[in-house]
């Protein structure tokens, strides 16, 4: 936990994250998740993921040059079972770069692969993050 937060605090302090995308979602917990062109903060509200039970995302998303991007889906997969959720999100945009991903259901223990698909302008790019849920 203290690698976790002294890499977010090294990242945060470097020039690629500046501007007005906000990284803190509240509670000190959630994952960060970044390419080349895109920043995205997320956790899960509730902020424990059960099994077969509901929940949703909040999530904030951001290009590096610090501009507010969309979020087009969120879904995810179990790549060793060869098959994704049985539910599909909805998408509630809070504005700003920040959204409610709502719905999400992981029916079975495992590795989940998250998938975000996001937009600015004209290029889009799919950001991933595995979670192991026991």
């Amino acid at each position: 936990m203290r690698l976790a937060a002294a890499l977010l605090g090294v990242l945060l302090a470097t020039p690629a994250w500046a501007g007005d995308c906000p990284l803190d979602l509240g509670r000190g917990t959630g994952w960060v998740v970044f390419s080349d062109d895109y920043l995205m903060a997320f956790r899960a509200d509730p902020l424990h993921i059960e099994v077969g039970e509901p929940f949703a995302l909040l999530i904030n998303v951001c290009t590096r040059r610090g501009g507010a991007a969309e979020l087009l889906a969120v879904d995810a997969n179990m790549p060793a079972h060869r098959h994704g959720m049985n539910y599909r999100a909805t998408i509630v945009a809070k504005g700003d770069g920040r959204f409610r991903a709502e719905g999400l259901l992981f029916h079975m223990p495992g590795r989940w692969e998250i998938n975000f698909d996001v937009r600015a302008g004209d290029e889009s790019e799919r950001l991933t993050h595995d979670i192991i849920l026991k």
